[in-house]
């Protein structure tokens, strides 16, 4: 049976965004099952999107703010003007297909099931995958389950590590802390894999809905290759690895980490890939050094790596090495909870 109990609010986050999100809003409001609630957050855009919101959808409400505070900052702010339990994070590149809403919420109903991402599909080509939520490797990179390839292959609800934040409803009590839904510090990327750890860590199940179907536009308000995108995701996932794995853990995969981000900068130079290289380095550094808090949970970050993560594909001995390392040391101090 539907859960039509649930109120839903759709968080929308828009930087410069004014054509495609007046598309995203539009799909919303002609949706079979309408939002309880739509909220704009509009990260101090220049372009007159808070102006068009207020203009043309006057039933929308809209948070607009004087700077850019990222995904992280405008998804925080959109939790606090929603009210909504059911929380849905939608990308301003998004345009959601019939069903998609109903058959997020119908996953919903399982009381284990903390969030379920969408089945995002290219912009171009319904039938090509962008997300089916996300995925691990054993070196703590991240990247989007199915990208690229034909969705006939994605078509079964699966259990993931973590969600794609750009398609995604997330059950407002799992929440570990009922007014965040991302570590600010994050800024922007991999904010959804530490929702996802955060989420399985304490209980929870994260899944994949084949028929909530949404097409999106990838990378539509960042640019797809950029210094600073680089920078944020190298920074990102060393800092997501800290304030998760245990210490006992850490102390020994970190001399192995150190050693493949210093490997990683060497093959950019010798490349000719520079900024890369710069990337890389000033990422590694602040990934490295910036204050983490870790986050205490019954389930170990481990646990969530021996069930997810993805073999390597590499076929440089040196790299496949590190690689084994890394996958020992994680296994060793795995404690087998996550199947209790």
């Amino acid at each position: 049976m539907m859960s039509i109990q649930n109120k839903v609010s759709v968080i929308v986050p828009n930087y410069n965004g004014f054509s495609i999100l007046r598309n995203c809003l539009f799909s919303l409001l002609e949706h079979d099952r309408k939002p309880d609630q739509i909220v704009v957050v509009d990260n101090g855009s220049s372009d007159g999107s808070p102006d068009m919101i207020r203009r043309e959808f006057p039933s929308i409400t809209l948070v607009a703010l004087d700077t850019n505070t990222g995904f992280t900052g405008a998804n925080n702010t959109g939790i606090k003007a929603s009210s909504g339990d059911m929380l849905v994070l939608l990308n301003n590149d998004c345009i959601v297909e019939p069903h998609w809403l109903d058959n997020l919420l119908r996953r919903m109903d399982d009381p284990s099931v903390a969030a379920v991402t969408s089945s995002m599909r290219n912009i171009s080509d319904v039938n090509i995958m962008d997300s089916a939520g996300g995925q691990i490797d054993w070196m703590g990179f991240a990247s989007d389950r199915g990208k690229g390839e034909s969705a006939s292959l994605h078509s079964k609800p699966t259990s993931i590590p973590f969600p794609c934040g750009g398609a995604v409803i997330v059950r407002r009590s799992a929440l570990p802390s009922p007014d965040r839904l991302f570590w600010n510090e994050l800024f922007i990327y991999q904010e959804d894999l530490d929702l996802g750890y955060e989420l399985i860590r304490t209980g929870w199940k994260i899944v994949y809905e084949p028929e909530a179907v949404v097409r999106h536009m990838h990378s539509a308000t960042m640019s797809k290759v950029s210094y600073f995108k680089e920078r944020l995701c190298v920074r990102n996932r060393l800092l997501i690895m800290r304030k998760h794995f245990d210490q006992r853990t850490l102390s020994e995969i970190t001399p192995i980490v150190k050693k493949w981000q210093n490997f990683w900068i060497v093959k950019s130079i010798a490349r000719g890939r520079f900024a890369q290289a710069k990337a890389v380095l000033k990422g590694t550094s602040q990934g490295l050094s910036m204050p983490v808090k870790q986050f205490k949970a019954p389930l170990a970050l481990n646990d969530i790596f021996v069930d997810f993560a993805e073999k390597s594909t590499t076929t440089s001995g040196i790299k496949k090495r590190m690689y084994e390392e890394m996958e020992s040391v994680i296994r060793k101090y795995s404690s087998g909870k996550l199947h209790e």
